[in-house]
């Protein structure tokens, strides 16, 4: 019957007032297919960089679609970025506000913070750890100032998480890279000296993130140019090597090194490890999010993999919560959009969801801002 209802009122003449029926119908229908809410983008489980600013039009349009759960900052260097102002355009831009800052911050020769502060001294890790030589508990107390003042003057800047201190022991050798880097070849003294340093970061108002897990990331090599190979036991490195990580679990984040250590897995660099994954997880009773170094790193073994996203999804199932993927400042933002669009939606809703959870846990609840006991080192 009804189909001949429909047949009959097609077969009708169209009159001016059915016409008009029709079209009053389609503006109908036409208006709310344009005012349906359109899919959010979801955050992805990344770490991007400012690539451009200040930002076009273009720039807008591709930080809302790629939407990463963070940004870094400091590199590349531009002398006239203001964080502050950032923040403003990129919540504007994103929809939302709860994006995080990255920034590393060691001190020595890696020293973003001049950026914004040009007068801005950073005693290196190897100062302090002199120090310590001769007199520990000072080293200890300067450490943690040091890490105070970095602190709120980040705070300052909007910047919410310091990939620093630098955890890890450096090994006996004069020909080791970057010795200046490290705060000793003694676990005790570098467990020391990043937990003042971390504890100062804190009272300061940002979060510190201890790297780079489990250690020896730079042998005689340098890890951007070279891939590495640690051949340690199991014993030794929980003996040398973990004692000064034994304190990240009291944050939220930890970044982990790229380096291939033959006593966890011989297959596969850490990065791409669920063993090592698991192994960090359990000797550190770390539950929160873990961050691999950038994957630009020739130690990451970049050259084995078809693309970027291959990369990161790999990165992302062997057990890392969040991925830098650092793609070159003058690639195409389509061609990025695109490697970020093929990462897993697995991997985007497990980040979701279990940073909500951090987010619920003590650590949040703390004021840093005040002398805490809890921060005792």
């Amino acid at each position: 019957m009804a189909k001949d209802v429909l047949k009959n009122w097609l077969n009708k003449p169209l009159t001016l007032w059915s016409a008009s029926k029709l079209l009053l119908a389609a503006v109908a229908v036409w208006g709310v297919i344009a005012c349906w809410p359109k899919p959010k983008v979801p955050v992805r489980p990344v770490i991007l960089l400012i690539n451009h600013y200040p930002f076009t039009p273009q720039d807008t349009y591709f930080y809302k679609q790629a939407n990463p759960f963070g940004f870094l900052l400091g590199i590349p260097k531009r002398e006239n970025l203001d964080p502050r102002i950032l923040r403003l355009e990129l919540a504007e831009a994103l929809g939302r506000n709860d994006f995080l800052f990255f920034i590393d911050q060691e001190g020595g020769s890696v020293n973003r913070l001049k950026q914004f502060f040009p007068q801005e001294k950073a005693p290196s890790p190897a100062y302090f750890g002199k120090l310590a030589a001769k007199d520990e508990e000072s080293a200890a107390q300067e450490a943690y100032q040091y890490g105070l003042s970095v602190g709120k003057k980040l705070k300052e800047l909007t910047v919410d998480v310091v990939f620093g201190p630098n955890a890890e022991v450096l090994p006996e050798g004069e020909d080791y890279l970057f010795r200046s880097r490290y705060y000793s070849s003694s676990p005790q003294i570098v467990k020391r000296l990043a937990d003042a340093y971390a504890a100062g970061l804190a009272q300061g108002g940002v979060i510190p993130c201890y790297k780079h897990a489990v250690g020896a990331s730079g042998l005689n090599k340098d890890p951007h140019l070279v891939k590495q190979e640690a051949l340690y036991s199991v014993q030794e490195i929980r003996e040398i090597f973990l004692p000064p990580f034994q304190n990240a679990s009291r944050w939220p984040f930890l970044m982990t090194a790229h380096v291939l250590y033959p006593a966890i897995d011989a297959q596969h660099v850490s990065t791409y490890s669920p063993a090592f994954y698991r192994f960090v997880r359990e000797e550190l009773n770390f539950n929160g999010l873990i961050i691999p170094d950038a994957l630009n790193m020739e130690a990451a073994d970049q050259d084995a993999f078809v693309s970027v996203s291959e990369q990161m999804n790999k990165a992302l199932a062997a057990g890392a919560d969040v991925v830098i993927p650092f793609f070159n400042v003058d690639a195409n933002p389509a061609w990025i959009l695109k490697e970020l669009e093929a990462i897993s939606p697995a991997y985007v809703k497990r980040l979701n969801k279990k940073w909500s959870a951090l987010r619920q846990e003590a650590f949040f609840q703390e004021d840093f801002s005040k002398e805490n006991p809890q921060n005792s080192f």
